[in-house]
């Protein structure tokens, strides 16, 4: 089937051809000033620049097309190419996945004053998103590798496609998907056509992008129950209570789809925070040189990991390592005894580091 595409003008439909980039920098100052065309969800989800042609490493002179943000605090790395350059199946890829695994090293300082020169010109994008509460969600992001990633083209080969989508299914925390951008011209207009080409999500998820809402205990607890059952909440609930007792600074996500709770101790380094790291199970995540940093000889995070399954008789498969972080489902502590166990844990290796009054 042939599809044609026409632009109406009065009465008379108007024949659109499709124009071809005839340089990958005519496709990439499109996405720059229109960063709309590569949104996962452009109705609800805003991608904010951070900047183009990014250097994502001092060593070896990478530079990524560009930058983005979300208004989750979610890094975004686009990589365009066309579709006529050879390279778009493989070296794309490699490119891309490269880029990525400098991301948790990049300095969170640096990319908020990158991104106070790209968005100088707009007072309410930085008046929404230059505050230390979202730029903390973008560093959290980063150190735990929550990242998505791009591929933009005027058209995406079907082998780049499956790769593609073999990624999604398989990189944890990182959400990965392609966009053709495609222009059409008539005599004197131009149309544009965005079109997400891969399996991204669920129509679940598709629903859930369109409700960010700031969160609270009773919401929070609310969400997790509707979405796990009543003993994963009590544990969100014990894990909160815990938190709150200690009288660190705690807050709930704002403007975010999933709900989201930190809480950082006295010095400003964070405790642990509870969130989703897949689209189904809560996770309570320690990033531990944060978590042990006045220690002279803190755990490792496979210590960490080994104190967890081994000391408490955790499922090693409810224990994750990503790098510097331990995250443990929240499944793994539905027993009292071992929620309260892991929580005694917590206590002890936070008296160590001088955060919590030694019990007399």
């Amino acid at each position: 089937m042939v599809n044609s595409l026409y632009l109406m003008s009065g009465e008379n439909a108007l024949p659109a051809k499709e124009h071809h980039y005839e340089y990958e920098n005519e496709l990439q100052r499109l996405i720059e000033c229109n960063p709309q065309l590569v949104s996962y969800a452009p109705d609800d989800a805003q991608l904010i620049l951070v900047q183009r042609e990014f250097a994502v490493s001092d060593d070896f002179g990478l530079s990524l097309d560009h930058l983005f943000v979300d208004q989750n605090g979610v890094p975004v790395l686009v990589e365009v190419k066309r579709a006529v350059d050879t390279r778009i199946r493989r070296e794309v890829v490699a490119q891309v996945l490269d880029y990525a695994s400098c991301a948790s090293g990049w300095n969170v300082d640096i990319l908020r004053q990158l991104f106070r020169e790209a968005n100088g010109d707009s007072e309410g994008i930085l008046e929404a998103y230059d505050t230390d509460e979202f730029w903390d969600a973008v560093a959290t992001n980063l150190k735990a590798e929550r990242l998505i990633l791009v591929f933009a083209a005027d058209k995406i080969p079907g082998r780049l496609q499956t790769i593609i989508d073999f990624l999604n299914r398989n990189l944890n925390g990182i959400r990965v998907y392609g966009v053709e951008i495609r222009q059409f011209q008539t005599n004197d207009s131009s149309l544009l056509s965005s079109s997400i080409v891969t399996n991204l999500s669920a129509g679940s998820e598709q629903a859930a992008l369109s409700s960010r809402r700031n969160w609270s205990a009773e919401s929070m607890l609310e969400y997790i129950e509707g979405d796990c059952g009543r003993p994963v909440a009590n544990v969100c609930n014990a894990l909160i209570q815990y938190a709150e007792q200690l009288g660190f600074h705690n807050r709930f996500g704002e403007k975010v789809v999933r709900p989201t709770f930190l809480s950082k101790r006295p010095d400003k380094y964070w405790f642990f925070q509870i969130c989703y790291s897949t689209h189904t199970m809560p996770i309570v995540s320690l990033y531990v040189d944060n978590f042990t940093t006045k220690l002279k000889q803190g755990p490792t995070p496979d210590e960490f990991k080994r104190i967890f399954t081994e000391r408490l008789g955790l499922d090693s498969q409810c224990v994750h390592l990503t790098k510097g972080f331990v995250n443990i489902d929240l499944l793994g502590l539905l027993e009292p005894e071992k929620l309260n166990a892991f929580l005694a844990v917590l206590t002890e290796l936070m008296e160590k580091g001088g955060f919590i009054p030694q019990s007399s």
